[in-house]
């Protein structure tokens, strides 16, 4: 060591050492002003620089500790929303029990009217009372709105209490990562919803490749692994992990095949289908990688193999979504897919409808030069058709020369023959004879002519008809052929050619034929064709294949395959009817909610929550069903049927024929007596006695009624049914009698009323009488005046519904004649057209007896029936008839779970007073109480745990500030006694620098 720094001890240049001991003064001095600063600042830490890493550790406790602040703050705030819910409610207790004193009160036949009254409007201020509970408004927010916490909760509407708020929490941080609930919803304290009319239908959405992996198997979602797809030789390993919809599963396992093999990947209506070449043979397998569970989640795990056979993956059961479509959740539509060699030319044919009528329609391209001796058409110029009926198949036979070009058709329809080879040989020297044989295992039809050309094709003709599987005829198309020859010769020189080929010009009932050129027509021209057909545009939704497109420009320019053809499958369920909307009954108003412009379930929700019928319409937790409560207190509540079966499809009707009995009447069931409890009695006057005794359901109700030993006879029997508008048990009777409908009460019975077939207090109920169908006859100009009428059937009901009215002109003079005939279902008027008045047509029709007619004089006043009727053909239609028909009462309506709707029952059983309804209004606020009780042990639990809570986050500050502290505050004992000791350094350097400074030479001497 050649020195110790500052002060050199070896021979060095005095300006060094002057710089050196400079140096140490600065530094010195520098070291006393920072202890002095953290002496008088408290903070050992001034800027970053003075300890790195403890400063970036007192950063992050600075953070921690202004989080906890922030934290306690919230605690605060959400323990003041909290005090004051409970304050708000303290009292609610304490009101229901005072008005269940009440109500035991006048629960005996001997309290007066006055005490009634005084006690309904008792009742009715408690009300009012609750209702300004629950709308109270704190800082700003409105305690019991759920998360709506501008909007006043709850409404006065009429009698009834409408809540406006929703089922939210308000979450604020308590603290870090720790969300709390500051609120307490309406519906939690009050009960403000009904228990809601839940879907009785697994609204099953159709897969499709949009649907998000994560909405698959019921929203469980699927674990994005890798799977393994092997030919039995090969082996392709594919991760999954970046795909986020099962079209991207599909894409990827198509992209990803074993080396040197083709594999297809389709989304059908329920699953994945994968599908390999068939050229390559093995034995297509899908594994697991690993201990994984991806392929078995997909559906398609197979470890066995299916061969060169497609595996048609399970059903992967996607979740219910508020994008997923109106028309896909009631069933599947059928599909086919025609596939052609290559990329760019597969189209997709799907029906427009779901269900199964159009499951097995077959697709098929057919050659159309095949078809005929001409030309075939053009590409562009292709045609498609659909056959509903089966069609032989088809094969031209153009022979050399003139006038014997042939058209072979077989002799069954269908696709028996379809792709026969038609050859000509050669017989040898056979004269003018021909034979034809046809052979089934080559699919060949050999024809044998006179090698030295004196065959004739009227006797070609005659060996293939004679032959059998196919008839031929002389083909016409070709302009050039000069017309038909019979004894034209057979040309020896055509054997050993195939001359035609029937191709798939054959098919069975239900066959959509694409006319095409092969080699030249396109996938979009034979798109185009199927698209020109309005039968076929009709039915099916055609399109070309997305995953088979290379690029946009190229899509639908590759050829299509002529051999090609498939068959529509999978399709299931039906559409859903929405047309017809529904009825949704809430407080006494029937409101008809229109979902016909819904395209996804999201629009059928928000036309629902929006309609006036004070209704909430949401998914279940489950993804499968949709479920719809009502949120108007006091008031019955139901939802059925608007003439169609909308609300059925969609599992949300409220009485159904599975509802069972003991749920009707609010849970009360019905009374019913030994032997019949009611009878029905039909126009003719047959009665029918019923006894519900030992029915469960709804549905066994009915079934008793339409299985009466004495209601088996469609001509004369009543139908018993749900209602088609609305809800309650519709009866029906089209019996030509002239007779009432009538359902009578037993006696000691109340099955008829807790069924809501009769009124309650009363014994019997009549049906509406059945309604005669009309015509109206007006005649247009010059023999529009004086001439109208109205026809109305001399038998109500729908038997007459249907009839036309038909004039003939087969008489002369002013006369008219009139005969029916039930068989046509017309009614015919036999008249001079040129003479015939309508005063004569009205009274020939009335003697007839079928129908009456009179004068129309509403859009004809001075009408007097002198005109001339002047017209013949079918003059009008009867329409309008309707048989006998009564509809019951909803015998099931549903209501809200809740304080205001028992106080509203209650007010409403003391008015009116009905013992059973001031019972049932007391059981149900016992359960209110409960509730309210619940209500306020859940906020004071919450409270409880606040203040756990901010004991912990008030310990958790103290150690943090210590932390801190230690990291960034001055030691004062430490920091002062290296002050003390850096002062005594300054001082050394000071006399050792006076000291170096007044050296001369001559100190060295």
């Amino acid at each position: 060591m050649t020195g110790v720094y500052p002060v050199p001890t070896t021979r060095t240049s005095d300006l060094l050492g002057q710089v050196r001991l400079l140096s140490q003064l600065h530094q010195d001095q520098i070291d006393i002003l920072r202890y002095q600063s953290q002496i008088s600042t408290g903070r050992r830490l001034l800027v970053p620089s003075d300890d790195a890493p403890a400063a970036l550790r007192g950063m992050a406790l600075q953070r921690l500790l202004e989080l906890k602040a922030q934290a306690k703050v919230n605690l605060n705030t959400t323990q003041s929303y909290l005090d004051a819910a409970d304050s708000s409610i303290n009292g609610v207790s304490t009101l229901l029990n005072e008005v269940k004193a009440i109500a035991l009160g006048v629960m005996t036949t001997t309290t007066t009217e006055t005490a009634r009254a005084a006690a309904a409007e008792q009742v009715r201020r408690t009300i009012e009372q609750l209702a300004n509970v629950g709308n109270q408004n704190f800082r700003g927010r409105y305690l019991f709105a759920g998360a709506r916490t501008t909007q006043l909760p709850f409404e006065m509407v009429e009698k009834h209490v409408l809540y406006q708020g929703n089922e939210g929490d308000l979450f604020s941080f308590a603290d870090i990562d720790l969300p709390y609930a500051s609120n307490v919803p309406g519906s939690e304290v009050f009960g403000t919803f009904s228990p809601g009319v839940r879907g009785t239908v697994d609204l099953n959405p159709v897969l499709t490749r949009q649907t998000p992996l994560s909405e698959l198997r019921g929203g469980t979602g699927v674990t994005q692994g890798s799977i393994a797809i092997s030919d039995g030789t090969t082996t392709s390993i594919i991760d999954i992990s970046a795909a986020a919809t099962v079209g991207d599963v599909a894409d990827l396992i198509a992209a990803n095949p074993p080396a040197g093999r083709t594999v297809v990947a389709r989304v059908s209506a329920t699953g994945l289908i994968v599908d390999i070449d068939d050229a390559g043979g093995g034995n297509l397998t899908v594994r697991e990688v690993g201990g994984g569970t991806t392929a078995a989640e997909l559906g398609i795990l197979s470890p066995l193999g299916t061969g060169t056979n497609e595996i048609v993956g399970a059903d992967l059961n996607p979740r219910l979504r508020l994008t997923t479509p109106i028309g896909s959740i009631l069933g599947s539509r059928a599909i086919a897919f025609l596939d052609s060699g290559g990329a760019n030319n597969n189209l997709v044919v799907e029906a427009r409808q779901p269900g199964v009528a159009l499951n097995g329609v077959a697709v098929q391209y057919v050659d159309d030069g095949m078809l005929h001796a001409s030309p075939g058409l053009v590409p562009g110029s292709e045609t498609a058709a659909f056959s509903t009926t089966a069609v032989a198949a088809r094969a031209a036979l153009s022979l050399s020369g003139f006038g014997n070009n042939l058209l072979l058709t077989g002799g069954a329809v269908g696709t028996g023959v379809n792709n026969v080879r038609i050859e000509i040989v050669a017989a040898g020297a056979i004269g003018n004879a021909a034979t034809a044989n046809y052979n089934g295992a080559t699919r060949t039809l050999t024809l044998g002519v006179d090698a030295a050309n004196a065959t004739q094709t009227q006797t070609l003709v005659n060996a293939i008809n004679a032959e059998g599987t196919f008839t031929a005829a002389y083909d016409p198309s070709d302009p050039i052929d000069g017309g038909y020859n019979p004894a034209a010769a057979v040309q020896a020189t055509d054997a050993g050619v195939v001359r035609g080929n029937t191709g798939n010009s054959g098919g069975n009932a239900n066959t959509v034929f694409v006319f095409v050129d092969p080699g030249g027509t396109t996938a979009n021209q034979a798109l185009a064709a199927l698209q020109a057909d309005a039968t076929i545009d009709g039915l099916f939704e055609t399109r070309l294949e997305g995953t088979d497109t290379t690029s946009d420009l190229a899509a639908g320019n590759g050829p299509i395959d002529v051999g090609v053809s498939a068959a529509t499958e999978g399709g299931s369920g039906e559409a859903l009817d929405l047309a017809s909307g529904i009825q949704i009954q809430t407080g006494g108003i029937t409101y008809t909610i229109d979902l016909s412009m819904s395209q996804t379930v999201e629009d059928l929700l928000n036309t629902l929550n929006g309609s006036p019928a004070n209704v909430v319409a949401e998914i279940d937790s489950a993804g499968e069903r949709i479920t719809i409560r009502t949120r108007l207190s006091g008031a019955d509540f139901s939802i059925g049927e608007n003439g169609g079966t909308t609300a059925s499809q969609l599992g949300v009707r409220s009485l159904t024929a599975d509802t069972t009995l003991a749920e009707l009447n609010y849970g009360r069931g019905i009374h019913t007596a030994t032997g019949s409890d009611f009878t029905i009695r039909r126009k003719d006057g047959v009665a029918l006695d019923i006894d519900v005794d030992g029915a469960q359901t709804l549905g066994d109700v009915l079934d008793l009624i339409n299985g009466h030993p004495a209601n088996l006879d469609p001509a004369t029997n009543v139908v018993a049914q749900l209602a088609r508008f609305g809800n309650g048990i519709e009866l029906i009777d089209d019996n030509t009698a002239v007779g009432a409908l009538e359902v009578e009460r037993a006696f000691l019975s109340e099955a008829a009323y807790d069924l809501g077939l009769v009124p309650r207090g009363g014994t019997l109920a009549t049906a509406t009488p059945a309604v005669s169908p009309t015509a109206g006859l007006a005649f247009p100009p010059p023999n529009d005046l004086n001439t109208a009428m109205q026809l109305a059937a001399t038998t109500a009901g729908t038997a007459f519904n249907g009839v036309e009215i038909v004039f003939q002109d087969t008489l002369v003079g002013n006369v008219a004649s009139v005969s029916y005939n039930g068989g046509l279902n017309r009614l015919t008027v036999s008249l001079d057209s040129a003479a015939t008045t309508a005063n004569t047509v009205l009274t020939a029709i009335n003697a007839d007896g079928t129908f009456t007619a009179a004068l129309d004089t509403a859009i004809d006043p001075t009408n007097d029936g002198t005109g001339i009727v002047g017209t013949v053909g079918t003059v009008g239609t009867a329409a309008g008839g309707e048989p006998a028909q009564f509809q019951g009462t909803d015998p099931n309506p549903q209501e809200v779970a809740g304080v205001f709707n028992s106080l509203i029952r209650l007010h409403e059983a003391i008015a009116n007073f009905s013992l059973a309804g001031i019972q049932r209004a007391v059981a149900r606020m016992d359960e209110d109480f409960q509730r309210v009780n619940f209500a306020r042990a859940e906020i004071g639990a919450r409270g409880r745990s606040l203040e756990s809570l901010n004991d912990r986050i008030e310990d958790e500050q103290i150690q943090l500030k210590s932390t801190l502290s230690n990291e960034i505050d001055t030691d004062l004992t430490d920091a002062i006694s290296k002050l003390t000791a850096q002062q005594a350094i300054l001082e050394a350097t000071l006399r050792l620098t006076a000291q170096t400074f007044q050296l001369s030479l001559l100190d060295f001497l």
